[in-house]
């Protein structure tokens, strides 16, 4: 069971995890006993040693066994992320981090006729630029909720979203002892069947790349979400539509097809969403994302 503060697997997201680390080490060596400080570096030290020299043997067993596109999905998870970045076996720009977060979102945001522009990134806030919401179908706190719940998945230390039209001032790229970027990614979009033949209320599920898909049109607006119901191997077909709810046939649980989270339960499973579109009449989804061109 989770406490306040903190998702499953315990990976905290009101703060960011390694700046709250380095502020607590920083407290014990200003400690006036210069004896705590003395003992905080020999026990930094040991469990260092103990844990960099077994990572990095893990990390470049990895890499020789997978490869580097391998390790870029395994790094896709935030908390291995932060783990790798922490003995600094991994190195990210925190931009490039948001930058992935919000490719989650862009496609089905783009579908609707909004752009996000990433303004800035200072500790927990991630400052943004909306392009196309005043002319878009979507409400501006539909698009904020959206932006948010892939920021929280996607980026640890998340907490603040800022949306505005002004820039803010250049400051120092906050990089974690940087050994090369990582680029930006965005979605790869794979045609799925024809708009029309989804009914408003209905759902769809399809395979690709060995994931299961549900796709659902709620009043001409396509969402797509993993096809099983949290970490359960039951697939979401067979569910019902209440407005954007998608209720599970199985266990009754209750899934916002917007962000993917649960509707009935604080802090509970959440269901994997997928960027979608329309495109010259046909329903795209995402799966797999591929580098920016520079």
């Amino acid at each position: 069971m989770t406490g306040p503060g903190e998702e499953e697997g315990g990976i905290r997201q009101q703060e960011d995890v390694l700046d709250e680390v380095s502020s607590l080490i920083a407290a014990l060596h200003a400690h006036p006993d210069p004896a705590v400080g003395e003992q905080l570096d020999e026990l930094l030290h040991g469990i260092d040693a103990v844990h960099r020299t077994a990572l990095t043997h893990m990390f470049n067993a990895i890499v020789g066994i997978g490869g580097e596109q391998f390790m870029d999905r395994l790094t896709a998870d935030p908390a291995i992320r932060l783990l790798l970045m922490s003995y600094d076996l991994l190195a990210v720009d925190r931009r490039i981090i948001a930058e992935e977060a919000l490719d989650a979102v862009r496609g089905h945001l783009h579908a609707h006729g909004v752009d996000v522009e990433l303004l800035d990134v200072g500790g927990s806030e991630v400052f943004v630029k909306l392009h196309g919401i005043g002319e878009s179908t979507l409400p501006l706190d539909a698009v904020r909720r959206d932006i948010e719940a892939a920021l929280r998945e996607g980026m640890i230390g998340f907490q603040i979203l800022v949306i505005g039209e002004r820039e803010r001032a250049p400051k120092a790229s906050e990089l974690v002892k940087l050994a090369g970027l990582r680029r930006a990614n965005r979605p790869v979009y794979h045609a799925a069947f024809p708009a029309n033949e989804l009914e408003w209320g209905g759902t769809r599920a399809i395979e690709w790349g060995g994931e299961s898909i549900l796709i659902a049109n709620l009043g001409g607006d396509y969402y797509a979400v993993g096809n099983r119901c949290g970490e359960s191997p039951l697939p979401l077909s067979y569910s019902r539509v209440d407005d954007d709810i998608l209720v599970c046939s199985w266990h009754g649980c209750r899934y916002d097809l917007r962000s993917g989270a649960r509707a009935d339960a604080s802090g509970g499973d959440r269901i994997r969403v997928y960027p979608v579109r329309v495109e010259d009449g046909m329903v795209e989804v995402a799966v797999g994302v591929e580098p920016v061109p520079r």
